[in-house]
C-alpha cells in the first residue's frame, strides 16, 4: 500500500506548494510579531501491520506567544479515530492494538522554545525546545495514554552559502508516561532534512522524520515528509504538509493542511 501512494504523494506536494509547512524559527531572526493564531486539519490513514486501515482526523487550534528570544506555544486538538489500530503520544500517531477508537478532546501540549544561538561562520541556528503533553484526551476511547509526557529537543538550521538552501537537522527525547495495563519505553525523536526558498513567498522542504516506538514489538516510526509553506501576506501564512509511511509504524500517508495568522 504505501508504494502505492508514493506517486500521489510527489504529484500533490507539487501542487501545496501554491498553497503553502513549517515554520522555521531560526534563533535571533527579527521582524517577531507578537501573536500568531493557527488552525489545522490532517488526514493519516494506515493498516499499522494489520489486517485493516485505521483512519484518524486531528483538528487543531494553535495560541502562539512570540518574545525577545524565544515563543510559547498552546495547541488544542480534536481527534476522530476510526478503529483501534492506533492512538496519540504527544501529538503524533502510535500503534496499539485495542486502544478502542473513538472522538473528542486530544491531549493538550504547551510548547516552549529559547532561540539560543545565532547563525556565524562556524555554528548554525540552534533552538532549544521543550513540551509538555497535558493527559485531556480520553484514554478509554485510544484518543491518548492518559499520561503526562515531557520532550526535550535541540533543532538545528544553517543557510548554506546558496542564502536559499536551509540544511535542517532535530534531535529529541521523550519522557512518555507510562498508561495502565502497558509497558512503555521513553522515544527518541529526529529529523534530517533540507528547505529550498523559490522566492520571498514561497518555501518547500523535505524531510526523514523518526522516532523509536514506545510500544515493545512496534516496528519504530520512520516517514518522508514533504512540505510547503506560501506567504499569502507577510502575516497570513498557508501550509500543507505531506506524509508517506515506510514502514508498519507510521501512517501509510498523511495530509495536513494549515493556517496561520501573525499579529
Amino acid at each position: 500500500m504505501k508504494c502505492r501512494h508514493f506517486a500521489l504523494a510527489i504529484c500533490v506536494w507539487v501542487m501545496a506548494a501554491f498553497f503553502g509547512s513549517v515554520e522555521f524559527s531560526f534563533a535571533g531572526s527579527g521582524d517577531s510579531p507578537t501573536w500568531q493564531y493557527g488552525l489545522s486539519f490532517s488526514y493519516m490513514t494506515g493498516d499499522y501491520g494489520t489486517d485493516e486501515d485505521t483512519d484518524i482526523y486531528y483538528t487543531a487550534v494553535s495560541i502562539k506567544r512570540y518574545f525577545g528570544e524565544g515563543d510559547i506555544t498552546l495547541t488544542i486538538p480534536y481527534l476522530d479515530i476510526s478503529d483501534d489500530g492506533a492512538t496519540f503520544v504527544g501529538g503524533v500517531v502510535e500503534p496499539i492494538e485495542g486502544a478502542g477508537g473513538g472522538s473528542g478532546l486530544g491531549d493538550v501540549i504547551l510548547k516552549g522554545r529559547y532561540y539560543a544561538v545565532e547563525q556565524d561562520e562556524l555554528l548554525p541556528y540552534i533552538d532549544l525546545v521543550g513540551s509538555i503533553k497535558f493527559p485531556t484526551a480520553d484514554e478509554d476511547k485510544g484518543l491518548g495514554t492518559g499520561k503526562t509526557d515531557f520532550t526535550f529537543m535541540v533543532e538545528f538550521a544553517r543557510r548554506l552559502q546558496d542564502e536559499q538552501w536551509i540544511a535542517l537537522l532535530d534531535l529529541g527525547y521523550t519522557f512518555v508516561g507510562e498508561p495502565s495495563g502497558y509497558d512503555v519505553d521513553n522515544r527518541w525523536i529526529y529529523s534530517i532534512g533540507a528547505a529550498y526558498e523559490l522566492d520571498p513567498d514561497i518555501t518547500l522542504s523535505g524531510y526523514i522524520d523518526g522516532r523509536t516506538a514506545i510500544f515493545e514489538g512496534n516496528d519504530d516510526p520512520l516517514s518522508i515528509l514533504l512540505m510547503g509553506e506560501y506567504k499569502y501576506f507577510p502575516d497570513l501564512r498557508f501550509d500543507t504538509v505531506l506524509e508517506f509511511g515506510l514502514n508498519d509504524g507510521a501512517p501509510d500517508y498523511g495530509i495536513t493542511f494549515r493556517v496561520r495568522k501573525r499579529y
